[in-house]
């Protein structure tokens, strides 16, 4: 997920003047040289050979749509007239994820702001991969035109690609999602385990993947907790905040989310 700046140099012109004081408090000042206009900014572009685009949207679904959502009643000519409104929004300088938390059907996109994250060409989910293409023609910041979605109508904006490379280790707790039924610990143990887990963890001679192969407990801990350099929008939302805060070396304090709870450490570099 930067958007094109234009900077433009003003020149100072001095002029020495040979004058008498007296001719001088008499003169009338001479005109000041009109500034040439200023050039047209260039025209933003899509960044070159990007292999990889994030994006927000903003859904609006209607009744009859092919893949409606449940219990939605608008009409197809109402919800083409509110997706048209909601991007004018945008354009008026509204922001999309103040838009997309407002007024997107996407529940999940727009709890994110709008993201849907960050993808290589032909990785974009399924449910949004009309953006796909749309997406990698144009320049960051810059709106898709409305498009047609299986749920209706939607528009996206390319957001700048931003990355964070992240280990944690997850404890679970009976009820989580994801948890198994070999899961017994109450929410409160689980959240004791991780804080007694991060006492470790802070030791000067600490090792946190050796901590996470021991005692997380998700795929990830075969790896030492690795989840290699991740876009945003791809975590739950309190474990992306809490990733992409963190100085490079740093660990987090125990992160709740709906799997459980989560230290996490920045790698460095």
């Amino acid at each position: 997920m930067t958007r094109t700046s234009h900077v433009l140099l003003a020149l100072a012109l001095s002029v020495a003047c040979d004058s008498a004081p007296e001719e001088a408090a008499l003169a009338t000042p001479a005109p000041a040289p009109e500034s040439p206009p200023a050039p047209e900014p260039e025209p933003a572009t899509a960044p070159a050979d990007a292999k990889e685009a994030c994006a927000r949207v903003v859904a609006v679904a209607y009744a009859d749509a092919p893949e409606p959502i449940p219990g939605m009643t608008r009409t197809q000519e109402d919800a083409r007239r509110r997706i048209d409104e909601l991007r004018e929004r945008v354009k008026s300088g509204e922001g999309m994820g103040a838009v997309a938390r407002d007024a997107s059907d996407s529940r999940r996109t727009a709890a994110r702001d709008g993201l849907i994250g960050t993808y290589a060409r032909g990785e974009f989910p399924p449910l949004f991969g009309m953006v796909e293409e749309p997406v990698f023609q144009i320049p960051i910041g810059a709106l898709t035109e409305v498009l047609e979605a299986p749920f209706g109508y939607v528009f996206a904006e390319r957001c700048a690609v931003e990355k964070v490379h992240v280990r944690h280790l997850l404890i679970r707790y009976a009820g989580a999602d994801g948890a198994d039924d070999s899961v017994s610990r109450t929410r409160d143990e689980a959240r004791a385990r991780a804080e007694a887990l991060r006492q470790e963890a802070l030791a000067p001679d600490a090792d946190f993947p050796a901590l996470a192969r021991a005692h997380g407990e998700d795929g990830s801990a075969e790896r030492g907790g690795d989840l290699q350099p991740q876009g945003r929008g791809l975590f739950e939302p309190p474990f992306e905040e809490a990733a992409f805060a963190l100085a490079p070396g740093a660990l987090s304090g125990v992160v709740e989310t709906r799997f459980g709870f989560h230290l996490i450490r920045r790698e460095p570099g």
